[in-house]
Protein backbone atom coordinates (compact mmCIF):
# COMPACT_ATOMS: atom_id res chain seq x y z
CA UNK A 1 0.00 0.00 0.00
CA UNK A 2 1.52 3.70 -0.91
CA UNK A 3 2.92 5.51 1.46
CA UNK A 4 1.77 9.00 2.34
CA UNK A 5 5.20 10.34 1.41
CA UNK A 6 4.90 8.47 -1.70
CA UNK A 7 1.82 10.49 -2.74
CA UNK A 8 2.81 13.02 -5.20
CA UNK A 9 1.28 16.02 -6.67
CA UNK A 10 1.35 17.50 -10.96
CA UNK A 11 1.28 20.71 -10.83
CA UNK A 12 0.14 23.09 -13.39
CA UNK A 13 1.31 26.69 -13.54
CA UNK A 14 -0.88 29.33 -15.81
CA UNK A 15 -0.29 32.68 -16.89
CA UNK A 16 -2.41 34.97 -18.68
CA UNK A 17 -5.32 33.86 -21.07
CA UNK A 18 -4.78 30.95 -19.44
CA UNK A 19 -1.22 30.08 -20.82
CA UNK A 20 0.40 26.88 -19.59
CA UNK A 21 3.71 27.92 -18.38
CA UNK A 22 5.18 25.39 -16.83
CA UNK A 23 4.32 21.62 -15.76
CA UNK A 24 6.02 19.85 -12.66
CA UNK A 25 5.72 17.04 -10.00
CA UNK A 26 6.42 17.30 -6.52
CA UNK A 27 5.71 15.88 -2.86
CA UNK A 28 5.68 18.58 -1.47
CA UNK A 29 4.22 21.52 -3.80
CA UNK A 30 3.88 24.49 -1.53
CA UNK A 31 8.09 24.20 -1.02
CA UNK A 32 8.42 23.72 -4.80
CA UNK A 33 6.62 26.67 -5.60
CA UNK A 34 8.97 28.50 -2.71
CA UNK A 35 11.31 27.17 -4.65
CA UNK A 36 10.09 28.55 -8.49
CA UNK A 37 9.91 31.89 -7.06
CA UNK A 38 13.45 32.33 -5.79
CA UNK A 39 14.85 30.74 -9.21
CA UNK A 40 12.65 31.15 -11.97
CA UNK A 41 12.88 34.39 -13.95
CA UNK A 42 9.13 33.58 -15.48
CA UNK A 43 7.74 33.02 -11.82
CA UNK A 44 6.09 37.00 -11.95
CA UNK A 45 3.99 35.79 -14.85
CA UNK A 46 1.94 32.43 -12.95
CA UNK A 47 -1.56 33.75 -12.35
CA UNK A 48 -3.32 30.48 -11.37
CA UNK A 49 -1.91 26.89 -10.25
CA UNK A 50 -3.71 23.31 -10.47
CA UNK A 51 -2.60 20.62 -8.41
CA UNK A 52 -3.68 16.70 -9.54
CA UNK A 53 -2.71 14.35 -6.79
CA UNK A 54 -1.41 10.68 -7.74
CA UNK A 55 -0.83 8.10 -5.15
CA UNK A 56 2.89 7.12 -5.89
CA UNK A 57 5.61 9.27 -7.67
CA UNK A 58 6.27 7.08 -10.54
CA UNK A 59 2.38 7.76 -11.72
CA UNK A 60 2.98 11.47 -11.58
CA UNK A 61 5.97 10.73 -13.37
CA UNK A 62 4.31 9.58 -16.19
CA UNK A 63 1.37 11.77 -16.02
CA UNK A 64 4.19 14.65 -16.05
CA UNK A 65 5.58 13.40 -19.22
CA UNK A 66 2.61 13.04 -21.07
CA UNK A 67 1.30 16.57 -20.02
CA UNK A 68 4.90 17.93 -21.45
CA UNK A 69 4.48 16.53 -24.51
CA UNK A 70 0.88 16.94 -25.14
CA UNK A 71 0.38 20.57 -23.91
CA UNK A 72 3.66 21.73 -24.79
CA UNK A 73 4.02 24.44 -22.03
CA UNK A 74 6.40 27.32 -22.83
CA UNK A 75 9.01 27.03 -20.17
CA UNK A 76 9.08 23.11 -19.85
CA UNK A 77 12.20 21.75 -21.91
CA UNK A 78 12.59 18.19 -20.60
CA UNK A 79 10.16 15.53 -22.78
CA UNK A 80 9.54 18.02 -25.33
CA UNK A 81 9.26 16.33 -28.52
CA UNK A 82 11.03 19.40 -30.48
CA UNK A 83 14.22 17.43 -30.58
CA UNK A 84 13.03 14.49 -32.02
CA UNK A 85 11.92 16.49 -34.83
CA UNK A 86 15.68 16.87 -35.93
CA UNK A 87 15.78 12.96 -36.80
CA UNK A 88 12.96 12.47 -38.57
CA UNK A 89 13.08 13.32 -42.06
CA UNK A 90 12.61 16.67 -43.50
CA UNK A 91 8.36 17.48 -43.71
CA UNK A 92 8.08 18.99 -47.56
CA UNK A 93 4.17 19.59 -46.45
CA UNK A 94 3.55 22.90 -45.18
CA UNK A 95 1.29 22.22 -42.08
CA UNK A 96 3.62 19.39 -40.97
CA UNK A 97 6.52 21.43 -40.83
CA UNK A 98 7.48 22.52 -37.50
CA UNK A 99 7.72 26.02 -36.39
CA UNK A 100 11.43 27.37 -35.47
CA UNK A 101 11.23 29.72 -32.60
CA UNK A 102 14.40 31.47 -31.95
CA UNK A 103 16.01 31.13 -28.62
CA UNK A 104 16.89 34.45 -27.13
CA UNK A 105 17.56 33.67 -23.86
CA UNK A 106 18.42 31.02 -21.25
CA UNK A 107 15.37 30.45 -19.14
CA UNK A 108 16.46 27.75 -17.25
CA UNK A 109 16.81 28.63 -13.63
CA UNK A 110 20.10 30.45 -12.11
CA UNK A 111 20.75 27.46 -10.20
CA UNK A 112 20.87 25.09 -13.56
CA UNK A 113 23.04 27.53 -15.29
CA UNK A 114 25.47 27.60 -12.64
CA UNK A 115 25.60 23.93 -12.75
CA UNK A 116 25.84 23.94 -16.40
CA UNK A 117 29.04 26.54 -16.48
CA UNK A 118 30.60 24.25 -13.69
CA UNK A 119 29.72 21.04 -15.19
CA UNK A 120 31.18 22.12 -18.94
CA UNK A 121 34.72 23.36 -16.84
CA UNK A 122 34.42 19.74 -15.17
CA UNK A 123 34.22 17.82 -18.70
CA UNK A 124 36.58 20.19 -20.45
CA UNK A 125 39.37 19.05 -17.66
CA UNK A 126 39.63 22.85 -16.88
CA UNK A 127 38.61 22.01 -13.10
CA UNK A 128 40.38 18.51 -12.39
CA UNK A 129 38.82 15.97 -10.66
CA UNK A 130 40.01 16.40 -7.04
CA UNK A 131 40.27 20.36 -7.26
CA UNK A 132 38.19 22.73 -4.60
CA UNK A 133 35.22 24.28 -6.18
CA UNK A 134 35.09 27.86 -5.35
CA UNK A 135 33.72 28.80 -2.75
CA UNK A 136 29.49 29.63 -1.67
CA UNK A 137 30.36 33.72 -1.13
CA UNK A 138 32.78 33.48 -4.43
CA UNK A 139 29.99 31.30 -6.72
CA UNK A 140 27.17 33.86 -4.97
CA UNK A 141 29.21 37.06 -6.13
CA UNK A 142 30.13 35.33 -9.89
CA UNK A 143 26.42 34.67 -10.43
CA UNK A 144 24.79 37.56 -8.75
CA UNK A 145 22.31 35.46 -7.24
CA UNK A 146 21.68 34.36 -3.67
CA UNK A 147 23.27 31.08 -1.40
CA UNK A 148 20.08 29.30 -1.61
CA UNK A 149 20.64 29.11 -5.52
CA UNK A 150 24.13 27.98 -5.35
CA UNK A 151 23.35 25.07 -3.09
CA UNK A 152 20.67 24.10 -5.45
CA UNK A 153 23.24 24.08 -8.14
CA UNK A 154 25.56 22.57 -5.91
CA UNK A 155 22.98 19.90 -5.64
CA UNK A 156 22.27 19.25 -9.64
CA UNK A 157 26.20 18.82 -9.96
CA UNK A 158 26.26 16.10 -6.63
CA UNK A 159 23.62 14.18 -8.03
CA UNK A 160 25.01 13.62 -11.79
CA UNK A 161 28.44 12.47 -9.99
CA UNK A 162 30.43 15.91 -10.79
CA UNK A 163 31.21 17.16 -7.33
CA UNK A 164 31.10 15.82 -3.93
CA UNK A 165 31.25 17.94 -0.33
CA UNK A 166 33.14 17.38 2.93
CA UNK A 167 31.28 18.27 5.86
CA UNK A 168 33.59 21.39 7.67
CA UNK A 169 35.20 21.20 4.44
CA UNK A 170 34.77 22.66 0.73
CA UNK A 171 32.77 21.00 -2.55
CA UNK A 172 35.22 19.15 -4.36
CA UNK A 173 35.29 18.05 -7.78
CA UNK A 174 34.79 14.14 -9.04
CA UNK A 175 33.80 11.74 -11.88
CA UNK A 176 30.47 10.57 -12.58
CA UNK A 177 32.44 7.54 -13.94
CA UNK A 178 32.25 4.80 -12.09
CA UNK A 179 35.94 3.41 -10.73
CA UNK A 180 36.08 0.11 -13.34
CA UNK A 181 34.36 1.57 -16.41
CA UNK A 182 35.94 0.70 -19.31
CA UNK A 183 37.15 -2.66 -17.88
CA UNK A 184 34.91 -5.60 -19.35
CA UNK A 185 35.87 -8.27 -16.87
CA UNK A 186 33.98 -6.11 -14.01
CA UNK A 187 30.78 -5.82 -16.33
CA UNK A 188 27.56 -7.27 -14.99
CA UNK A 189 24.77 -8.55 -17.45
CA UNK A 190 21.57 -9.20 -16.08
CA UNK A 191 18.77 -10.80 -18.94
CA UNK A 192 15.40 -8.59 -18.27
CA UNK A 193 13.34 -9.71 -20.63
CA UNK A 194 13.39 -12.02 -23.80
CA UNK A 195 11.06 -14.08 -26.53
CA UNK A 196 9.75 -13.18 -29.91
CA UNK A 197 8.35 -10.35 -30.91
CA UNK A 198 7.22 -8.13 -33.90
CA UNK A 199 10.02 -5.83 -34.43
CA UNK A 200 9.73 -2.20 -34.33
CA UNK A 201 10.17 0.15 -37.71
CA UNK A 202 13.49 0.99 -37.43
CA UNK A 203 14.97 -2.74 -36.45
CA UNK A 204 12.42 -4.54 -39.03
CA UNK A 205 13.60 -2.16 -41.99
CA UNK A 206 17.46 -2.70 -41.05
CA UNK A 207 17.01 -6.48 -40.92
CA UNK A 208 14.30 -6.42 -44.07
CA UNK A 209 12.26 -8.02 -41.79
CA UNK A 210 8.87 -8.67 -43.93
CA UNK A 211 5.38 -6.93 -41.96
CA UNK A 212 4.02 -9.06 -39.31
CA UNK A 213 7.24 -11.70 -39.54
CA UNK A 214 8.45 -12.42 -35.77
CA UNK A 215 12.39 -12.45 -34.70
CA UNK A 216 13.92 -12.71 -31.35
CA UNK A 217 14.35 -10.39 -28.63
CA UNK A 218 16.22 -9.75 -25.56
CA UNK A 219 16.89 -6.83 -23.21
CA UNK A 220 20.01 -7.07 -20.93
CA UNK A 221 21.08 -4.06 -18.25
CA UNK A 222 24.88 -3.76 -17.94
CA UNK A 223 25.96 -2.89 -14.81
CA UNK A 224 29.79 -1.72 -13.66
CA UNK A 225 30.82 -1.37 -9.85
CA UNK A 226 27.09 -1.81 -9.01
CA UNK A 227 25.91 0.97 -11.27
CA UNK A 228 23.66 0.69 -14.05
CA UNK A 229 25.44 1.40 -17.76
CA UNK A 230 23.52 0.51 -20.26
CA UNK A 231 20.22 -0.64 -21.74
CA UNK A 232 20.75 -3.19 -24.98
CA UNK A 233 18.05 -4.32 -26.62
CA UNK A 234 18.75 -7.02 -29.75
CA UNK A 235 16.78 -8.18 -32.46
CA UNK A 236 17.58 -11.11 -35.03
CA UNK A 237 16.03 -12.72 -37.42
CA UNK A 238 14.75 -16.30 -36.46
CA UNK A 239 16.49 -18.07 -39.36
CA UNK A 240 19.73 -15.90 -39.33
CA UNK A 241 21.90 -18.55 -40.34
CA UNK A 242 25.38 -19.15 -39.25
CA UNK A 243 27.22 -15.81 -41.13
CA UNK A 244 29.74 -13.91 -38.31
CA UNK A 245 29.73 -10.28 -38.27
CA UNK A 246 32.37 -8.44 -39.94
CA UNK A 247 31.67 -4.64 -39.28
CA UNK A 248 29.33 -2.63 -36.42
CA UNK A 249 27.73 0.28 -38.32
CA UNK A 250 26.58 2.80 -35.36
CA UNK A 251 23.67 5.71 -35.87
CA UNK A 252 24.25 7.74 -32.70
CA UNK A 253 21.64 9.73 -31.16
CA UNK A 254 21.12 11.78 -27.30
CA UNK A 255 17.93 12.75 -26.04
CA UNK A 256 16.38 13.24 -22.69
CA UNK A 257 15.05 10.04 -21.32
CA UNK A 258 12.17 8.04 -21.22
CA UNK A 259 10.37 7.57 -18.19
CA UNK A 260 11.56 3.46 -17.62
CA UNK A 261 14.93 4.68 -18.87
CA UNK A 262 15.65 7.15 -16.04
CA UNK A 263 14.30 4.62 -13.52
CA UNK A 264 15.96 2.04 -14.93
CA UNK A 265 19.54 3.42 -15.19
CA UNK A 266 19.02 5.53 -12.57
CA UNK A 267 20.01 8.99 -13.81
CA UNK A 268 19.07 12.63 -12.57
CA UNK A 269 16.23 14.09 -14.66
CA UNK A 270 19.18 16.85 -15.68
CA UNK A 271 21.05 14.16 -17.39
CA UNK A 272 20.47 13.19 -21.07
CA UNK A 273 20.94 9.46 -22.45
CA UNK A 274 22.98 8.59 -25.09
CA UNK A 275 21.09 5.75 -27.69
CA UNK A 276 22.96 3.92 -30.21
CA UNK A 277 21.10 2.31 -33.06
CA UNK A 278 23.57 -0.44 -34.00
CA UNK A 279 23.72 -2.88 -37.07
CA UNK A 280 25.92 -5.54 -36.95
CA UNK A 281 27.17 -6.33 -40.62
CA UNK A 282 28.21 -9.20 -42.56
CA UNK A 283 30.53 -8.99 -45.81
CA UNK A 284 28.03 -8.24 -48.01
CA UNK A 285 26.30 -5.22 -45.91
CA UNK A 286 23.38 -6.98 -44.13
CA UNK A 287 22.27 -6.77 -40.81
CA UNK A 288 22.24 -10.15 -38.96
CA UNK A 289 21.57 -8.49 -35.85
CA UNK A 290 20.20 -4.80 -34.53
CA UNK A 291 21.23 -3.49 -30.89
CA UNK A 292 19.93 -0.29 -29.44
CA UNK A 293 21.91 0.68 -26.71
CA UNK A 294 20.77 3.42 -23.73
CA UNK A 295 23.45 4.65 -21.41
CA UNK A 296 23.45 7.62 -19.15
CA UNK A 297 24.95 10.70 -21.33
CA UNK A 298 27.32 11.65 -17.88
CA UNK A 299 29.22 8.06 -18.30
CA UNK A 300 29.65 8.45 -22.27
CA UNK A 301 33.01 8.26 -23.55
CA UNK A 302 33.80 8.06 -27.03
CA UNK A 303 37.13 8.59 -28.66
CA UNK A 304 37.44 8.33 -32.72
CA UNK A 305 40.79 8.24 -34.67
CA UNK A 306 40.32 9.07 -38.41
CA UNK A 307 43.11 9.05 -40.75
CA UNK A 308 43.14 12.68 -43.55
CA UNK A 309 43.57 11.54 -46.54
CA UNK A 310 46.72 13.62 -48.51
Amino acid sequence: MPTPAERTALYRLYGADDRLLYVGISNEPKERMKAHAADKPWWGQVETRDFEWFETRERAAKAEVDAIRLEQPLHNHAHNTAAVLALLPAALEEPLRPQFTPVVADDRSAAQRMAADIRALTMAGELPTGSRLPTTQDLCTRYKVSNVTVQRGLRILKSEGFAVGRNGSAVYVTSPAPLHLGEQEHYVVTEVSSGETAPPRQAAQALAVPEGELIQREEVLVEVDERPLQIVVSYRRLNSGSSEPTEHLDRVTVRPPTTAELLALQIPEEVPVMRTFRQLLNRDGQALEVQIIVEPGNLCLRQFRTPIAP
